[in-house]
């Protein structure tokens, strides 16, 4: 007869592998359940006109009178800027009154009342870019963030499944030891195959593993107007859609057609990242609704999203120089 006592290490080693396995499972469901929390649409700004600042842009004809006038009071910035907000009539009219007054008498009331006329309207274009901007700024972080999770993840699991490999390996070798010195030569020979075959498992398992993904949701997407190149936003203010679409001049590209060029390239090279690792998943719909994302994948949704941040906060500092030049006095310019 088979001495069955003789079998109850190896009886307690499989029951240690399923309590670890189960222990695992449990704990990636718990963070599964975090991560979809986290990666839940809460980004809800609207940012499609907030401030009931008005939009009505205003062009100058290149070579006009006005525009010599205001090229030697402003600069390309702030023009451009003033160009967006609409506010080239008013700084003709409060330029046309510098250049009548006299720098060593006090500014005449309809100055000082147009000035301050501007200076409201840029506050609430500025309401409009702000919120543009935390709209943008919340779905940066929120990606990054996820992306952190899904890492740490993806590294619990592999710590996990690395000391499940030395556990096994330590204790199918002090089981193997325990049974030759009790004289079980046969049990301690099949203890030790099978000892190995758990210790091959273990690393089959863990090249197999594939990175964890989270169902990241983004109805309210600001990527999307940019690279579908829509006529007019569901996201963004008409302010800021039309600075976006507007050149910087006639030789350089819009903004909204810089931004595409470098987000085909992120999405080129991850592409191409997956082809070289033989990845079959399907491309990442960075500018729909949602989709399940890996933390690679969200690294590049971030990156992009910071680029539009830069592009937008680079907006508010056109429009902090308008206000800088309309408040300052023309004698100290």
């Amino acid at each position: 007869m088979i001495n069955h006592h003789i079998f109850s290490p190896s009886y307690f080693l499989i029951s240690l592998l399923v309590a670890t396995t189960l222990t695992s499972c449990l704990t990636s469901r718990q963070t599964a359940a975090n991560l979809e929390k986290v990666a839940s649409d809460n980004c809800s700004i609207d940012s499609s006109g907030t401030s009931g600042y008005v939009f009505h842009p205003t062009n100058l004809q290149p070579g006009s009178p006005d525009d010599s006038l205001h090229k030697n009071r402003y600069g390309e910035r702030g023009l451009r800027m003033a160009q967006a907000v609409g506010l080239t009539p008013l700084l003709i009219r409060a330029t046309r009154l510098e250049q009548q007054q006299n720098p060593d008498q006090p500014a005449s009331n309809e100055y000082l009342t147009l000035r301050q006329k501007m200076t409201d309207q840029l506050q609430l274009a500025n309401f409009d870019i702000a919120t543009a901007v935390a709209l943008v700024d919340c779905d940066s972080k929120r990606s990054a963030l996820t992306a952190t999770l899904l890492t740490r993840q993806e590294n619990s699991r592999e710590k996990r499944m690395t000391i499940s490999a030395i556990t096994t390996g330590a204790l199918t070798a002090l089981l193997v030891g325990y049974l030759k010195l009790g004289d079980h030569e046969d049990a301690g020979e099949w203890t030790g195959i099978g000892g190995g075959l758990a210790e091959a498992s273990l690393g089959i398992t863990s090249l197999l593993q594939k990175p964890p993904k989270a169902n990241y949701r983004h109805e309210n997407n600001p990527l999307r107007d940019i690279w579908t190149h829509s006529a007019t936003s569901t996201v963004f203010p008409p302010l800021v859609w039309y600075y976006l679409n507007k050149p910087k001049s006639a030789d350089t590209p819009s903004l909204i057609d810089a931004l595409h060029s470098r987000w085909d390239i992120l999405v080129s090279l991850n592409a191409n990242a997956r082809r070289i690792h033989k990845s079959k998943r399907q491309e990442v719909d960075y500018f729909g609704d949602g989709d399940f994302y890996t933390a690679e994948d969200l690294t590049v949704r971030s990156t992009m999203l910071g680029q539009l941040a830069t592009e937008l906060q680079l907006m508010n500092n056109d429009l902090t120089i308008l206000l800088n030049e309309i408040v300052r006095p023309r004698a100290k310019r």
